[in-house]
């Protein structure tokens, strides 16, 4: 029997208000399945996958990061691992979860996840969705206007990077210790937004650990 959840009183008047913030971490993408009915991997798996593709075995006692910035270095450059991880990623579709996601109104979306699911649950839930998901990657993206020509938009604010950007020079993914030294460089505008509304706003975040 699943128990049942009290929902503290100041978020479901924050969510009635508008005034809610979803924040996704790795663990949010758990429950996503592929055509096979496999899950995707958490930050350990995707390090394993990577020493296997990269060095033949795995490297359990290194991070996930420090593994990536190997492989980086060893396949001359980002774009062989950036692209083993999106065909990793991709093929993995919604949970029940995230096309739930869509049918609450939410003051802003973010996420440190690269994948695709949230747009996909989006796109395949248009019906029952209440917004109107609009995705930014990119301070040069041109946010306001973007917002501005749908009648309920709803900011995604992709902080660590997009699959479907992995070969922009300027917002690589967020991977390896060098992109975690530069983070925000070009992402500014984006981690600007989530902290000037996050005061006045109530914040669920769904993850893995405090990690995330």
């Amino acid at each position: 029997m699943v128990q049942a959840v009290e929902i503290p009183s100041p978020l479901v008047e924050a969510m009635k208000g508008r005034r809610g913030i979803l924040f996704l971490g790795a663990g949010s993408s758990l429950e996503a399945v592929d055509a096979t009915g496999n899950r995707p991997p958490d930050g350990d798996g995707l390090r394993d996958l990577i020493a296997e593709k990269f060095f033949g075995k795995p490297m359990p006692k290194r991070t996930l990061a420090a593994v990536s910035e190997m492989a980086i270095e060893a396949s001359g450059g980002r774009s062989l691992v950036y692209e083993f991880v999106r065909q990793t990623l991709e093929p993995y579709v919604p949970s029940d979860a995230h096309r739930l996601v869509a049918e609450f109104p939410w003051r802003l979306l973010a996420t440190t996840n690269y994948d695709l699911l949230l747009e996909k649950a989006y796109g395949s839930n248009k019906e029952s969705a209440i917004q109107d998901l609009v995705r930014f990657v990119k301070d040069s993206e041109p946010i306001e206007s973007m917002m501005q020509s749908l009648s309920e938009p709803v900011q995604y604010i992709k902080l660590h990077g997009c699959l479907d950007h992995i070969h922009d020079s300027d917002i690589p993914l967020v991977l390896s210790y060098e992109q975690y030294a530069s983070y925000s460089r070009n992402r500014n505008r984006l981690f600007g937004r989530v902290e000037y509304l996050a005061p006045e706003s109530s914040i669920v975040f769904v993850g893995y650990k405090i990690e995330d």
